[in-house]
């Protein structure tokens, strides 16, 4: 049985300092895998000629993955918030504490971040750096782009999250104390104080029944989404389609509200959902593999999978899917999508919820992920342009390079790519660390 109960969460840390470890510390993990992600992606565009058939198959399985996996994350951790979060009854949030909370935490920071912080922020990087950013007065859509962070995630979680209330709505009344002082994951057993699934769970073999027809309706998705050509601006995509920088797969936002949905269950369902930990690793490094073969095979078997995940493009808009239909290339991603999206979520998620290293406190620097989310770009940005020096051409946002890249520089790429995620990260992570800590020192 793989109930993760009182005695194991004490054991492995899980309930101190009202943190629910793994997922702060899996929260982090892909966080870190983004700002990478977004380092390949930005040095892949300031490099003519740009050919890397291995980092272009990392990139797109990060499109696939991450996403996914932020939203199965939110949903977890916002059906621990509702529930018997002391292991007591009746001590849970209650529906308007709940909204109430996320409102401050998602939906304002996101308004007044898209409204009018990304446009102060782009002002003062372009005057600060011109040469870095475009100057005063640039108007780059993609430039511009790099600066949204996670606002249309966090709109989006956080129109998720009411329809999550609307339609399993609370039993209890308003409860804005906890007779206790820790925070963790409540048993499967364990009596909910809201509204039960309308799916009921009780095997592995349910389980399995169960991901296999919502994958099935993820891949009938992706083909009607793609389908015509306009994927990016087809009403099945809702707000997804705004991105100008890094573009978002057709899946979206479908496959998004299934993996929250998914998230929210599981506490209940973790003994069918979670992989047993002596298969969890193999697992995961066959996932891994499997769907990367999948995919570079499909790149060289048909050229129009190839420029669907080729991350360099001479547009400022690089199109999520090209020539889609019922046809060989658009099947082909559907099956793919939904293959990595299953087998690479389901493994790591299995990992971090079990392994006793993942299960620890990792201290400030898994708590402070969100600042990363947030900024990382600004430093992915500064470091591809210092390092990137070498490329003979200065770099202006939106514009694409015309200058043929030196031997050494298109060698050095890898090299270039790591140093820059690594300081990125490091630049990332101490502003953040930066601000948590200046938030003690306020509250004392």
């Amino acid at each position: 049985m793989l109930s993760l109960d009182i005695e194991q969460s004490e054991e492995s840390g899980w309930a101190d300092d009202d943190r629910i470890h793994h997922i702060d510390n899996l929260r982090a993990t892909l966080t870190l895998i983004l700002v990478v992600q977004h380092t390949l992606i930005e040095n892949a565009s300031a490099t003519p000629g740009f050919q890397s058939l291995p980092l272009t198959a990392f990139v797109f399985q990060c499109k696939t993955t991450l996403p996914s996996l932020f939203f199965f994350v939110s949903g977890y951790a916002a059906s621990i918030s509702r529930e018997n979060v002391s292991l007591q009854p009746g001590t849970g949030r209650s529906d308007a504490e709940f909204l109430w909370r996320r409102t401050k935490r998602l939906f304002l920071p996101a308004v007044a971040y898209g409204a009018y912080g990304q446009a102060a922020l782009w002002s003062i990087l372009t005057k600060g750096w011109p040469l870095v950013f475009g100057g005063v007065g640039s108007t780059s859509d993609q430039g511009f782009a790099k600066l949204q962070g996670p606002v249309v995630y966090l709109v989006f979680l956080y129109a998720m999250d009411v329809a999550y209330v609307a339609t399993q709505p609370s039993r209890q009344k308003a409860t804005f104390t906890r007779l206790a002082s820790s925070t963790t994951a409540p048993p499967p057993d364990h009596p909910r104080t809201h509204r039960s699934f309308p799916f009921v769970v009780r095997s592995t073999r349910d389980w399995y029944a169960l991901s296999t027809t919502v994958l099935c309706a993820v891949a009938l998705y992706t083909v009607a989404a793609a389908c015509g050509g306009k994927s990016d601006h087809s009403f099945l995509r809702l707000a997804f389609e705004l991105s100008t920088y890094d573009t978002i797969i057709p899946a979206a936002p479908f496959q998004f509200i299934l993996a929250y949905m998914a998230g929210t269950q599981l506490y209940r369902w973790q003994r069918y959902m979670l992989i047993p930990t002596p298969f969890a690793f193999p697992a995961f490094a066959f996932a891994l593999f499997s769907s990367s073969s999948f995919l570079l095979v499909a790149a060289m078997i048909s050229p129009p999978f190839a420029e669907i995940i080729e991350i360099a493009s001479s547009s400022p808009l690089h199109r999520s899917f090209i020539n889609a239909g019922v046809n060989f290339h658009t099947i082909l991603f559907a099956l793919w999508n939904v293959y990595a999206f299953f087998t690479t979520s389901a493994t790591l998620v299995s990992i971090y919820a079990q392994w006793e290293w993942t299960r620890r406190d990792w201290g400030i620097i898994s708590r402070t992920s969100y600042v990363p989310a947030w900024f990382h770009m600004i430093p992915v940005v500064v470091f591809t342009r210092l390092l990137g020096a070498d490329v003979g051409a200065r770099v202006v946002p939106g514009t694409p390079l015309t200058a043929p890249p030196s031997d050494a520089s298109q060698q050095s790429l890898e090299w270039r790519c790591l140093l820059v995620a690594t300081g990125s990260i490091i630049c990332s992570w101490f502003v953040g660390l930066s601000l948590a800590g200046l938030g003690e020192v306020l509250r004392c």
